[in-house]
């Protein structure tokens, strides 16, 4: 049984992406590609171009802006995510309210198509 438990564990540590992308969102500036940065909370923090990040705080996933202290989190995931999940959820994250704008993002790990036939 401990044997199955240590696999699981590093199975779910080879799944960790280390990047995810933002096609869309009511706040334009967290579109983009979202890179690992560093580790906050035992898990990779994620950072895109314009400085936003998708990062655990206490066991659940947030995206906002880390540069203020305290930092200001747009967007909270709040429908099925994993308590201490080594990943953010991709989808389930609702606006803060008075902060976070709808629709809230949605993470892939695959870029974002553009179409190009305009």
């Amino acid at each position: 049984m401990k044997s199955i438990s240590l696999f699981i564990f590093f199975a779910q540590i080879l799944a960790v992406s280390s990047s995810f992308y933002i096609c869309d969102s009511g706040n334009p500036k967290f579109i983009g590609h979202f890179v690992e940065d560093a580790v906050a909370d035992g898990s990779p923090k994620y950072v895109n171009e314009e400085g936003m990040s998708i990062f655990r705080h206490q066991g659940y996933w947030y995206l906002g802006d880390m540069a203020p202290w305290p930092p200001v989190t747009h967007y909270r995931c709040i429908e099925g995510c994993g308590y201490n999940s080594p990943t953010p959820p991709l989808n389930g994250y609702q606006p803060k309210k008075n902060i976070g704008e709808s629709p809230a993002p949605i993470l892939q790990e695959e870029p974002c198509v553009v179409n190009d036939e305009l």
